[in-house]
């Protein structure tokens, strides 16, 4: 999706994850409709869709490794799984070697790489990725892009947001244009 700021782009990804339901219509992922989702079954909706942020969303006070193994914690999964997945996906993304760093010292485009394993690691249906790129320079936006691009062609949807259509023009895939809340197929 791309738009300018305000078009929204981030409130249509926060409708897909069910952070917020549309005024009219519903929104349907998976076998989850958002009207007719108990509350429940949203956590289960969310452990299928992985979200990255441009903010990243780290916390702070644990390693990479444990920001991305923290959704596994709570689900419940056995320690040598968790480590098992949290290193292969560490590893996809060429961030393996920075595991047991905190978020603080790492650079944006590390940072984000982190974000993508953490969103990657429950091998979710989607990867919603708002404005993915939007505080890194060119070479780390271009490594993030080929990072979606490579998760795309091994099976995972992913739908990103940008304002930023420059970095799009690498890519053929199919693009929304969001203006004032209206979309426009490109």
């Amino acid at each position: 999706m791309i738009g300018p700021s305000g078009a929204g782009k981030s409130s249509i990804l926060r409708m897909i994850y069910m952070d917020v339901f549309p005024a009219s219509g519903m929104v349907v992922v998976d076998r989850y409709s958002s009207a007719k989702i108990r509350r429940k079954e949203v956590s289960m909706l969310r452990r299928r869709i992985g979200v990255i942020f441009q903010d990243f969303k780290l916390l702070s006070d644990r390693t990479v490794f444990d920001n991305v193994a923290f959704s596994l914690h709570i689900a419940g999964e056995r320690a040598k799984d968790i480590k098992r997945r949290v290193l292969k996906v560490l590893t996809e993304v060429n961030l393996s070697h920075k595991r047991n760093q905190y978020p603080d010292e790492l650079s944006g485009g590390e940072k984000q790489r982190a974000a993508i394993a953490r969103a990657i690691v429950n091998n979710p249906i989607i990867i919603l990725a708002d404005e993915p790129t939007g505080n890194l320079d060119h070479a780390s936006s271009v490594e993030i892009m080929n990072i979606l691009e490579r998760i795309n062609k091994q099976g995972t949807a992913v739908l990103m947001a940008t304002h930023d259509a420059s970095i799009l023009q690498k890519y053929t895939h199919r693009q929304i244009a969001i203006d004032q809340g209206a979309l426009n197929r490109k």
